[in-house]
């Protein structure tokens, strides 16, 4: 992870309610959690609740086109496609406010599916996806929720559990930055009974140098052991400025790869959610660099909260 910036560069601890939570659909099991997750949340919150659907206009494209001559179907128009959408969606909809007791209206839209969302979200406090789409095939050139990390413009809660279970322990990585600060005081306002794991990954920038230069275990073991006190050192006095009491963290310095010590802490620590200050990257970044992000998304057993630019509470 990158080095700690200083607490004095962070932002400002100001914290948005939640005032409307946008929920995406795409009629499957997975995004039917994350309405469910969305609905919970809303109504405890007083909140209005949108369930949104996007109508890919991929399925007109060649591709599509030349697949459904293949297959001998008649395709309907976009037109049609988004009526049939929206009746099923004020449908469920309407189930949702009777079942939650709040207010919730269906929106319907037809293009690409991260951008209309996004679009869909403009004015959201917090957007909820499902954690695999009706179409498994596109999640291997990224998931819709990395894409809506580099294009929403509010938290994206990625519903991997379908609920009812509270946020009881939240797993907090973090890299010391001025974002993640401002994850940590957000995440802490909006789940003020949830335990916080709060946890940072290092890698020494001298790991392979010393590997080379053939020197011992032993001696390998006892910088990591120095960097690690002095991290821990510095992980408390981060965590204490952003404001959350010692009586509800537990905290974790450990030597490894970010993404793989975070599956670990997860199983670990029997988290409920991972709560990541998430950085939008390239999908050519994301492609040939990897990221923490979407690791998560992708290999979390838990529901995972991307923090980006507004906070929520």
């Amino acid at each position: 992870m990158s080095a700690q910036t200083s607490m004095s560069d962070r932002p400002p601890a100001t914290i948005a309610p939640l005032r409307r939570i946008v929920a995406a659909t795409d009629f499957s099991a997975a995004s039917e959690a994350a309405a469910q997750r969305a609905a919970g949340c809303a109504a405890e919150r007083g909140a209005s609740l949108t369930l949104a659907h996007v109508v890919p206009s991929s399925l007109w494209d060649d591709v599509g086109t030349t697949l459904a001559a293949a297959l001998g179907q008649a395709r309907p128009s976009q037109e049609e496609a988004a009526a049939a959408a929206g009746q099923r969606l004020r449908r469920e909809a309407a189930t949702l406010a009777a079942r939650h007791a709040l207010r919730c209206q269906a929106r319907v839209a037809c293009g690409r599916v991260p951008l209309e969302l996004a679009r869909l979200a403009a004015d959201a406090d917090l957007l909820a996806v499902g954690s695999h789409g009706a179409h498994p095939v596109r999640e291997l050139l990224g998931t819709t929720a990395h894409k809506l990390l580099r294009l929403a413009p509010c938290p994206v809660l990625v519903v991997k559990r379908p609920p009812p279970f509270d946020y009881a322990r939240v797993l907090a990585p973090t890299d010391l930055s001025a974002p993640a600060a401002a994850a940590l005081r957000a995440i802490a306002a909006w789940l003020p009974q949830a335990h916080l794991t709060i946890a940072h990954a290092f890698e020494l920038p001298y790991d392979g140098l010393m590997q080379y230069a053939s020197v011992d275990d032993a001696t390998v073991a006892a910088y990591r052991d120095t960097a690690r006190e002095r991290l821990l050192r510095e992980l408390a006095a981060w965590a204490d400025a952003a404001g959350v009491a010692a009586a509800r963290r537990t905290l974790r310095v450990e030597h490894g790869y970010p993404a793989s010590c975070i599956d670990r802490w997860i199983g670990e620590f029997d988290a409920d959610l991972v709560a990541l200050a998430a950085r939008g990257k390239s999908e050519l970044e994301a492609a040939w660099l990897g990221s923490v992000s979407l690791h998560a998304v992708q290999s979390a057993s838990c529901d995972v909260l991307l923090l980006r630019g507004a906070a929520l509470s």
